[in-house]
């Protein structure tokens, strides 16, 4: 039976190059057969698997781009990629596209605690999801909140048509009237052009050139939630875009993006704001690869896209993962919101947060500043003496005289006494293995969720000469080193 196998293959090098073209060439027709047939309706709207990766696989990998040239330039590239599988997107992206499902639920989490936290369950919300394609987003929001309800109105803004008309026949099947679908660049995209101007709606400032460079006041935007899903990616201008965003959100909106993307460890080693660095770093050869792999389908992965926009909003969270299926893809998960915070219970929200994590952590009285119009860092001028000033207060004044984001716990709903800066050494030499906490535990917090009485007997793993329980004076204190 050995003896058969090389009999059976050409001996000839180019036999075998022309037995390799001409199964591609076979392979090719098969799927331009099968994709581009004429299909019944119900076929069309519920392809089989097969199908389906057929027409991924061709309209990635196979079908010619072309409209770059065109008048339309950026639109009907897009048409020329996703209109041969806009039926299929859906299915065929579930594995590829990962986090979608995790940054909808982390933005959804934000939204409910700020409405728990201010007391607004009734106020009208505005939804704006960018490059939001077939609108899966939207739908899949339901598994965490009630869309018809919890949004007042939801913008899907895309620019394909393909994409559009699909999301327009599944919010129909919805019969989610809330929803509607914009076929639009999205660098033109004002919210204003679809508000309407009764009194209960809400007020927005109609962008014009005399005020175009002006810096965004109060009441510049008006969406409580914006989000980009692997779309920042395919938006050549992206400076542009994100621009837009910080006059299209609230002052007290939040941004969820997740993404495709490649970037060295090295272009972060001056950076404090960026909520973390853990798992973000990709070597270069997985950065050459995947930069080339997704430049074939206009998927643009410069780290400058995420840089540019962890530079112009506050960083909440940020999560770096990779989809091993496929692979191996790096992609990241970023929430985030403006630059300058606001909350409606305190108006004067990011000073308010620097001195109150001053004053606990130097343990010195807050008292609320009289006027806040000064310049933040004017305040090292103040009563108490530089050495006495927090670490997190030192962050805040090198950060605000640079004009780059606070660390991202000042943006986050609890703030710990201790700013934590993850790029130093202590921290980064076990190889961002957990030894311990990132400072010792607060005997202060422990009081305050154990409510320790005269009663109580504590049973301390440490020395409890070096914390605070003693001053509850209980029953009995017992220490074990």
């Amino acid at each position: 039976m050995a003896s058969l196998i090389p009999s059976t293959l050409p001996k000839d090098l180019h036999a075998e190059f022309y037995l390799v073209g001409a199964t591609l060439f076979l392979l090719v027709g098969i799927i331009l057969t099968l994709s581009l047939r004429p299909s019944s309706k119900g076929n069309e709207e519920s392809p089989s698997a097969f199908e389906s990766f057929l027409r991924f696989f061709y309209a990635s990998f196979l079908k010619p781009h072309n409209g770059d040239g065109t008048g339309n330039g950026q639109q009907d590239a897009l048409e020329s990629f996703y209109k041969a599988q806009a039926g299929v997107y859906d299915a065929t992206r579930k594995r590829l596209l990962r986090g979608r499902e995790d940054m909808l639920g982390l933005v959804a989490a934000q939204l409910v605690h700020k409405s728990d936290t201010e007391g607004t369950h009734d106020v009208k919300r505005i939804w704006v999801d960018i490059g939001g394609g077939t609108g899966w987003n939207i739908e899949a929001m339901s598994e965490f909140v009630s869309v018809p309800d919890f949004f007042s109105s939801v913008y899907l803004v895309d620019f394909s048509p393909s994409l559009c008309e699909v999301a327009r026949k599944r919010f129909a099947r919805l019969g989610w009237k809330n929803v509607k679908v914009v076929c639009q660049d999205a660098r033109t995209f004002r919210l204003e052009d679809h508000e309407d101007n009764t009194p209960d709606a809400v007020t927005f400032r109609r962008s014009s050139a005399s005020n175009y460079y002006a810096e965004d006041g109060p009441n510049v935007g008006g969406a409580d939630l914006i989000t980009l899903s692997y779309s920042l990616s395919m938006i050549p201008d992206f400076y542009s875009v994100i621009d837009s965003l910080s006059s299209l959100l609230a002052p007290s909106g939040i941004i969820g993006v997740v993404d495709f993307y490649v970037q060295s460890i090295v272009d972060l080693s001056c950076r404090n704001y960026t909520g973390g660095a853990i798992n973000r770093h990709v070597n270069w050869f997985g950065r050459l690869f995947w930069r080339a792999w997704f430049d074939v389908d206009r998927v643009g992965l410069e780290p400058g896209r995420r840089d540019y926009l962890e530079y112009r909003f506050g960083t909440i969270l940020g999560a770096d993962s990779r989809n091993y299926l496929l692979g191996s893809i790096p992609y990241y998960m970023w929430l985030g919101c403006s630059k300058k915070p606001t909350s409606l219970n305190m108006p004067n929200y990011p000073h308010e947060i620097v001195d109150r994590l001053d004053a606990a952590v130097t343990e010195s009285p807050y008292l609320s500043p009289v006027n806040h119009t000064q310049a933040l860092s004017h305040t090292v001028e103040s009563s108490t003496p530089p050495e006495l000033r927090s670490k997190a207060f030192d962050a805040a004044i090198i950060n605000l005289s640079a004009n780059l984001p606070l660390p991202s716990f000042f943006y986050q709903n609890h703030h710990w006494r201790i700013h934590y800066d993850d790029q130093l050494k202590k921290h980064t030499q076990f190889k961002h293995e957990y030894i311990y906490a990132f400072t010792w535990e607060d005997s202060r917090v422990d009081n305050r969720l154990l409510k320790l009485g005269s009663e109580d007997v504590v049973l301390a793993i440490t020395s409890p000469a070096t914390t605070s329980y003693p001053t509850r004076s209980p029953h009995q204190l017992a220490s074990m080193r």
